[in-house]
């Protein structure tokens, strides 16, 4: 064999530089332009990202896989397809892309979604309805190395922690004003599962949390039953059915099904959980049919000791108010990023409320405190965004502070502060000075004040426990409006029309009051609410509340809702297997996940993608980002 000349081999290793991923690049093929050169024999292309494809313990073979980049245009709006011609399945469920592709950014979350082919069925079988999907992260963070395994435990895992970015269609997208709840929610995926291995939980998943495989594995049992079909055997038209919405459009593969499962929990659960395929071949999965399909995840660590308020800072970091003296944070994943007994000092003692200012600061109400700190009648604790105090080693106590309970910020950047012990609202500024009087704003119109809210106006309302009335304040305190509404008022949220939604800890029900104060609701009922504690509205303005004494999470219709607060979550509420403890406020971040703290368990519990995105800090109404 004639030996090649060594300039022609130089040549030829030049061709064989790695394809770029997803930075765009391609390989050169320009060479020597000497014509006494032979012509380049074919370059074996470069593996840019490969994977494996199964439904059950099954290799799906002829399935074709798209990657997608997130669209950024608004929430489930169309996702950018980065391969000109799918991968295609070999008979192992194995493909392989061969090709580079441009990402939008190196930021842009991306995921793969494969479509058809047959799964593990005789010759010549194809399922249309098969869909499965699996959210890797962003663009930059995968390569050639990233081992990748879709099925129907990544779907569901996907496909819950994306709900409130996703429309039918497998598209993923959020608001150009809200990459960084997008970002959250695809790392929240591996959590839940390994997207290496397709089982749960996954390797993200913080020590000492609870995850919710056996639920996970169950959906994915459910999904199985269609996705390892044929597709037009009777499987499929009973899962489309049964996750249908009344009104709703029947969906047609598996990942549309699993979308109305998660934006619809509590719809047909015993129905979905007989549909398990055979065999069930996700283990360990639920021994019987739950009472919805709301997916949680419990947390203990940093600190956690009679959680009480909770707050969600800019980064969708989690912060928590510890009754016994402590402030707990945890990162969007629930990892503790505070101590293990929690940031202490600054005077935190019976801590209950907390609230965040625009600049990312932490602001704590201190039922009591020493008597040489205000004379024992409690104080506010400002700390910086790392848990440094900010306020002195007892806090502030002026104007008029006396046993603070609950604690709001509003956009100018003031603090606002309910006095249980005297009655009346308390105003600081971002400094900490007073700028209330020395008695507070409201002396003999609130009545021991629990709870408090700014509206758009910066308008503070407060809840009454000691009464049947809301309270109203102007913002510099000039104009107080009592408001005859309620039973027991414990907890009160602002939507984005301006109406204030009042949780009745004594009537077990939810008022509603205008922008204007007046009276649209006593109390609506229903859907599990028991001795309500927290409330919160979410981005499109329905209603969240915690049942102290039901242990389970009421949904209500918001105001643009068909029927303005209607329940929502079933007759018990969502989560009734959830590990609530006494939960006592709620949060709503900006990837649409509930956090609850639960005064009894010294734990947090995440309900996963359950409500529509909220910007944060919360600073006055609740808005979508």
């Amino acid at each position: 064999m004639k030996k090649l000349h060594s300039s022609w081999v130089a040549w030829w290793l030049t061709l064989a530089l790695p394809l770029a991923g997803c930075g765009g690049g391609s390989v050169s093929t320009a060479g020597p332009s000497s014509p006494s050169l032979p012509p380049a024999p074919p370059t074996p292309a470069a593996v840019v990202l490969e994977g494996v494809v199964h439904s059950g313990q099954a290799a799906v073979s002829g399935a074709l896989v798209q990657i997608y980049a997130a669209g950024s245009s608004g929430y489930g709006s169309t996702a950018t397809a980065l391969l000109s011609t799918p991968a295609k399945t070999d008979s192992a469920g194995s493909f392989e892309v061969t090709a580079s592709f441009t990402c939008p950014s190196s930021s842009s979350p991306i995921y793969l979604v494969a479509r058809g082919g047959n799964p593990g069925l005789a010759a010549g079988t194809n399922n249309p309805a098969l869909a499965l999907m699996v959210a890797l992260g962003p663009c930059a963070g995968v390569s050639a190395s990233t081992v990748i395994l879709i099925n129907e435990t990544t779907t569901a895992a996907s496909v819950w922690a994306l709900a409130q970015f996703m429309n039918p269609g497998a598209n993923v997208g959020a608001s150009s004003a809200n990459p960084q709840g997008l970002a959250n929610a695809f790392a929240v995926v591996n959590s839940l599962v390994n997207i290496a291995t397709g089982v749960a939980p996954g390797p993200a998943l913080p020590a000492g949390a609870v995850a919710p495989a056996p639920e996970l594995n169950t959906l994915a049992n459910i999904l199985n039953s269609c996705a390892g079909s044929n597709g037009s055997t009777g499987e499929c038209a009973q899962l489309f059915a049964a996750v249908t919405p009344s009104g709703g459009t029947q969906p047609t593969d598996t990942i549309d099904a699993a979308l109305d499962i998660a934006l619809n929990p509590g719809q047909n659960p015993g129905a979905l959980y007989n549909l398990q395929s055979v065999g069930s071949p996700f283990q360990p999965r639920l021994s019987g049919a739950p009472t919805d399909w709301t997916m949680v995840v419990n947390y203990a660590g940093g600190g956690l000791n009679g959680p009480a308020s909770v707050a969600i800072d800019q980064s969708g970091n989690v912060w928590i108010a510890d009754y016994y003296g402590a402030v707990t944070e945890l990162s969007p994943l629930g990892q503790a990023l505070s101590p293990s007994g929690g940031f202490t000092g600054g005077g935190l003692n019976e801590s209950y409320g907390l609230a965040i200012d625009a600049g990312g600061n932490v602001w704590v109400t201190n039922q009591q405190s020493p008597g040489s700190v205000n004379g024992g009648l409690g104080s506010v604790t400002e700390l910086g965004s790392s848990g440094q105090v900010l306020s002195g080693s007892g806090g502030f106590s002026g104007g008029g502070v006396d046993f603070p309970v609950a604690v709001a910020a509003d956009s100018s950047g003031n603090i606002w502060i309910s006095n249980y012990g005297v009655s009346t609202a308390t105003v600081l500024s971002n400094a900490g000075t007073a700028l209330s009087s020395a008695q507070g704003y409201g002396s003999g119109e609130l009545n021991f004040p629990v709870a408090i809210a700014i509206d758009a106006e910066q308008n503070a309302w407060l809840a009454n426990q000691g009464a049947t009335t809301v309270t109203s304040i102007s913002s510099d305190g000039s104009q107080v409006n009592q408001v005859p509404c309620c039973n027991g008022p414990s907890a009160l949220a602002i939507d984005g029309h301006g109406n204030t939604w009042v949780a009745n800890f004594y009537g077990n029900s939810v008022s509603e009051l205008s922008a204007t104060g007046d009276v649209l609701s006593n109390g609506y009922t229903g859907g599990g609410l028991l001795r309500p504690q927290g409330i919160a509205v979410d981005g499109k303005g329905n209603v969240w509340v915690t049942n102290y004494h039901g242990n389970s999470i009421t949904e209500l219709a918001g105001a643009d809702g068909t029927s303005p607060g209607s329940a929502l979550s079933p007759a018990g509420g969502f989560g009734q297997a959830a590990g609530l403890s006494l939960p006592f406020a709620l949060a709503i971040d900006r990837s649409g996940n509930l956090w609850v703290s639960n005064f009894a368990g010294n734990t947090v519990t995440e309900s996963i993608g359950a409500a529509a995105p909220v910007k944060t800090p919360l600073l006055g109404p609740a808005q979508e980002p």
